[in-house]
């Protein structure tokens, strides 16, 4: 005799329900937790690069809004915008800075670094050396300091420019004073849009020496430097074109402007440099430091130009050698006023500079 209780077919269907639905609710609450912990770290970073979780949805955010979907694009990184300087800041030079790349790091006109500082580099970016601390203008012009000997009115005939640009200026503590006023001794004056002067690159190279007990007139060039060539320095035999001075790699580090009296090529020390067209030397070897060209050659191509070969590790050409076109003159050096190996190249016409970029294509 069967004593249990009986069982209907509802019951054996039950029991499985019971279980799943068990299972379901089990799951929700692992993984609710876990979407919403998701949720929230998900716009600090996630496992993907375009935005945490949204990354893997493809970059982009979705939510259900009165029944409709909202879709928003998530920005992976904040564009800070550039805030312009407003006042006179102070670099200092690092080995390897030019003059050029020092202005486009501050968005400014190279002219702009050397008549900011005058005081130090004298209108001759070749002064420029490691170390040194230059004024940044926060605009183009020029920096002006006061010695007390100039109105505000002469400064601005000086520089180019309105005294009113000078008195109005933002950069300049002006406020209350008047064109015909002079500037108290050692202010430093903003001068917007101002073009100061570049220093006499143009000196006379050749010069006339008489012999005291000989008589004999000598023609030397550069006298008084330790490769100056008083002998053959009439040069003869160029062809009228020029080729690039490199005879390896390089890379164009800095142009021809105002204080820069010819081209930088940067190359690894010892790189071969080559006479640019054929000629005679004229100078081979040391300069004065207020020139700043280290080691130095010149060739005499005739019929007026020159060409100049700079900064050089060692030279391998001597006093009124006749040099082909595309034959090594020197090696790449870092010698003089320079702030890392490169080689400066000049071309002059009557021993005044042209750019070397207007016949050399770079």
């Amino acid at each position: 005799m069967d004593f249990g209780k009986q069982h209907s077919p509802l019951d054996r269907i039950l029991t499985p329900l019971a279980l799943v639905i068990a299972a379901v609710g089990l799951v929700l609450v692992i993984v609710g937790p876990g979407m919403w912990l998701l949720e929230r770290i998900a716009p600090q970073g996630g496992p993907s690069e375009t935005g945490g979780a949204a990354g893997l949805l493809g970059g982009s955010e979705t939510s259900m809004l009165g029944g409709g979907l909202l879709t928003r694009q998530l920005v992976p990184y904040t564009i800070v915008p550039e805030r312009p300087r407003d006042e006179v800041t102070t670099y200092t030079v690092r080995p390897g800075d030019t003059l050029l790349s020092i202005a486009e790091r501050f968005t400014l006109e190279a002219a702009t670094i050397v008549w900011s500082n005058n005081d130090k580099l004298q209108g001759d970016v070749h002064l420029l050396q490691p170390e040194m601390e230059l004024s940044v203008l926060p605009v183009d012009g020029a920096y002006h300091r006061s010695y007390e000997d100039l109105t505000i009115s002469q400064i601005a005939d000086k520089y180019g420019v309105e005294a009113d640009a000078i008195i109005t200026s933002e950069y300049n503590e002006l406020d209350g004073y008047n064109a015909d006023d002079v500037p108290p001794w050692g202010m430093y004056v903003v001068v917007p849009g101002g073009a100061g002067e570049v220093a006499d690159l143009y000196k006379p190279v050749i010069v006339e020496t008489q012999d005291e007990e000989t008589g004999v007139v000598v023609r030397s060039f550069m006298p008084g430097m330790g490769g100056s060539c008083s002998a053959g320095i009439n040069g003869s035999g160029g062809t009228g074109t020029f080729i690039t001075p490199m005879g390896g790699p390089f890379s164009f580090s800095q142009g021809y402007y105002p204080g820069h009296s010819g081209i930088d090529l940067a190359a690894p020390v010892g790189s071969p440099v080559i006479a640019s067209d054929s000629g005679v030397v004229i100078f081979s070897g040391w300069v004065n430091a207020d020139w700043g060209y280290g080691v130095l050659v010149v060739l005499d191509h005739g019929n007026g130009w020159t060409s100049y070969y700079a900064h050089l590790n060692s030279v391998s050409v001597g006093c009124g050698q006749f040099v082909g076109q595309g034959q090594a003159v020197g090696t790449v050096g870092s010698t003089g006023n320079s702030s890392g190996p490169h080689l400066h190249f000049e071309l002059r016409f009557n021993h005044i500079p042209d750019n070397p970029a207007g016949y050399i294509a770079y």
